[in-house]
């Protein structure tokens, strides 16, 4: 016992003397130390746009901030049909289109930036209703009801307040040619019609 003792005695003493020669070493080696700068004050919180859109929306809202990062690129990239977008300008005059999409959803995100530079490359830019919705496709206000909206996108055409056809989640042959056949009031059917 008297063994261990000793080896616990000698172990700290060690460690006593490391301690005091590091502190005076390392005190007679460096200045002294300024105080710490205070930290600064957090910035307020920006406001934060959401993670996904729900109701009547702007298409500047798709532009910004998060949804710019998908949007804008997309739109930039795909290339119009040119030539049915000639054929789509006059057809769209007198014709009411509502987007039904989601922020949330990756076959929205690939279609509507493609759809606003065909409507864009069009002039078509009145008439154009915008609504986003949530997962379970609803609204706030209940903009979707009526509408038999099971799938986003769907892209919806209208004159004088009569559906003339709609393109649900994606085009059968390209969104240019669905939509002159819809504007034609040409044999057309959605990816999920019966």
């Amino acid at each position: 016992m008297k063994t261990y003792k000793t080896g616990l005695l000698a172990l700290a003493l060690g460690a006593l003397v490391s301690c005091k020669t590091t502190t005076t070493t390392s005190t007679a080696s460096k200045a002294p130390e300024a105080p710490e700068a205070p930290e600064a004050p957090a910035k307020p919180a920006t406001p934060q746009q959401p993670e996904m859109l729900t109701g009547e929306t702007e298409r500047m809202e798709l532009q910004t901030g998060t949804f710019g990062s998908w949007f804008n690129p997309r739109y930039a990239e795909y290339d119009i049909d040119k030539d049915v977008v000639m054929q789509l300008k006059p057809l769209l005059e007198d014709v009411d289109v509502t987007v039904f999409m989601g922020t949330w959803c990756s076959d929205s995100k690939r279609e509507t930036p493609r759809f606003y530079k065909i409507l864009d490359a069009a002039g078509k830019t009145q008439d154009v209703e915008l609504i986003t919705v949530d997962r379970s496709k609803t609204t706030p206000e209940g903009l979707e009801e009526g509408k038999d909206i099971k799938r986003v996108p769907t892209l919806i055409f209208s004159k004088n307040g009569t559906e003339l056809g709609r393109i649900v989640e994606y085009p059968i042959e390209s969104l240019e040619k669905d939509m002159l056949k819809i504007l034609q009031n040409k044999p057309y059917k959605h990816a999920y019609a019966d």
